[in-house]
């Protein structure tokens, strides 16, 4: 049963675990303190880092053991956001003793705490819940608790690391990561100036 309307495009296969910022160190190191520059985390990075946290098992109001797996990942470049889709299994404790499949969509934002050098998701939303064979009185209690899995399992999520060494080599030279912007080629972080305190 079709509870939202769906836009997933289709399944995808999850990408092995990708390594390091390798990458984005080679970017800091050439950086000039004249003009920013940026890195890209690539679409496979994040869904690695997101496929480490994942198969997750949760009991939601002690009537469902729901578990998601299997991550796959969309870039949103027109509104600055991801789309995570999951695989989804659920077992009515209570009522049918039955178990469900189907999947779980979210759309996320990002933002970089620059407490630890961490690129996380933030402001995530359910955005749709496809289960097969999932009886109708059921339907509206599951789809209230799609919210509160999101918040659960992905809000403030960490889907990259900045190593240190990295975040140091940048200040030497008078720059940080600042903006974060979603882009057809993954998640472009632009590097600015230090600004003074009080400038």
């Amino acid at each position: 049963m079709v509870l939202e309307r769906s836009f997933w495009p289709g399944r995808r296969a999850v990408l092995r675990q990708a390594t390091g910022l390798a990458g984005a160190a080679a970017v800091l190191s050439g950086c000039a303190t004249t003009a920013p520059r940026a890195f890209t985390l690539s679409e496979r990075q994040i869904l690695a880092a997101l496929s480490a946290r994942f198969p997750a098992n949760r009991r939601v109001l002690e009537f469902f053991d729901v578990r998601l797996s299997s991550p796959r990942l969309r870039l949103l470049p027109s509104e600055d956001r991801l789309m995570l889709g999951f695989d989804l299994g659920v077992q009515e404790r209570m009522l049918t003793a039955r178990a469900f499949k189907g999947s779980l969509m979210f759309s996320s934002g990002l933002r970089f705490e620059s407490g630890d050098g961490t690129v996380r998701l933030v402001r995530v939303r359910r955005e749709n819940i496809a289960i097969d064979g999932l009886p109708t009185a059921l339907a509206s209690t599951v789809n209230r608790w799609g919210g509160w899995l999101a918040e659960e399992l992905l809000e403030e999520a960490v889907v990259h690391k900045v190593e240190q060494s990295s975040l140091d080599e940048a200040a030497r030279m008078g720059l940080r990561p600042g903006a974060l912007k979603v882009t057809d080629g993954g998640v472009t972080v632009t590097l600015e100036p230090i600004r003074a305190p009080g400038a």
